[in-house]
C-alpha cells in the first residue's frame, strides 16, 4: 500500500510538472514579445535598439551552431554562482563537472578526485547557479559607466549588440550544459527546469537594460508580457474548451 501511495503521488507529481512547463511557454512568449515592444525605441547609433539586440543575437547562434562555443567562459560564470549558491543553501548543489559522490574516486588512466562532491538538493536549488546572466549583467553595467563619459552616439549600438550576444550565449549554453544531464530527470523535470531558467534569466536581464538602455521602461515591458501571456493562454482555452 505505501509503495502504491508512493508511486501515485511520484506520478501527480510528474503531472503538474508537466501541466508547468505548459503554462510557462505562454508566459516565455508574452515576456519576448512585451521586451521586443519595449526595445522597439531610437538608439543613437542608427536603427533601434531591439535590431542591435537582435543582431547580437543572431550573430552568436551562428557562431555557436558553425564555429565555436566558449564553453570556458561560460564555466567560470556558474564555478561562481556555484560557491555562492553552496554558500546560500548549505552545500547542496549539483557540480556540472564531477559525478555526485563522496571521498576519492579511483579508476584506471585517471586522478582521483579529493574531498566531497556536493550532491544535488533539489532541482530548482541545482539549477541556481544557471540563472543569472552574468556576462549580460555586467555588459549593463559597463555601458552604464561608459556613457557617463562617451557620447551614446559611439555606445548604444555596440551595448545593444552585445546585450543580445550576451544573452543568446548563456541561453545557448545552459541549454548544451543542461542536455548532458538529460539522463538524471524525466522529461517534464528537464522540460520544466529549463523553461523556469529561461523565464528567470529573461527577468534579470530586463531588469538590468535600463542601466544601458534608459529610455527602456521594466515596469512597462513585465506588464505588456504578462498581459500578451494571459490573452494567449485565454484564447487557448476558448479554443480548447469553448
Amino acid at each position: 500500500m505505501a509503495k502504491l501511495s508512493s508511486n501515485v503521488a511520484a506520478l501527480i507529481g510528474r503531472i503538474l510538472k508537466a501541466v508547468m512547463a505548459a503554462l510557462l511557454v505562454p508566459l516565455i512568449i508574452g515576456l519576448v514579445a512585451g521586451i521586443r515592444e519595449g526595445l522597439e525605441i531610437g538608439s543613437f547609433s542608427g536603427g533601434t535598439f531591439g535590431r542591435w539586440v537582435n543582431w547580437g543575437v543572431g550573430s552568436y547562434v551562428l557562431l555557436h551552431t558553425l564555429l565555436y562555443r566558449p564553453a570556458p567562459l561560460f564555466r567560470a560564470s556558474h564555478r561562481l554562482f556555484s560557491v555562492i549558491a553552496v554558500w546560500l543553501f548549505g552545500g547542496q548543489v549539483a557540480s556540472t563537472e564531477q559525478p555526485a559522490g563522496t571521498g576519492r574516486s579511483k579508476g584506471k588512466g585517471s586522478k582521483a578526485v579529493k574531498g566531497p562532491v556536493h550532491a544535488q538538493g533539489s532541482t530548482l536549488v541545482a539549477l541556481s547557479p544557471y540563472v543569472i546572466p552574468l556576462y549580460t549583467v555586467l555588459v549593463c553595467a559597463a555601458v552604464w559607466v561608459l556613457s557617463r563619459w562617451l557620447y551614446r552616439v559611439f555606445v548604444d549600438g555596440p551595448a545593444g549588440f552585445l546585450i543580445g550576444v550576451t544573452i543568446a550565449f548563456h541561453w545557448l549554453m545552459t541549454a548544451d550544459e543542461l542536455q548532458q544531464q538529460r539522463d538524471r530527470w524525466h522529461l517534464e523535470t528537464y522540460l520544466l527546469a529549463i523553461g523556469l531558467v529561461f523565464v528567470v534569466t529573461l527577468l534579470i536581464a530586463a531588469a538590468c537594460l535600463p542601466l544601458a538602455v534608459p529610455e527602456f521602461s521594466f515596469a512597462r515591458a513585465l506588464g505588456d508580457g504578462f498581459a500578451r501571456a494571459q490573452a494567449i493562454c485565454a484564447a487557448i482555452v476558448k479554443r480548447l474548451f469553448l
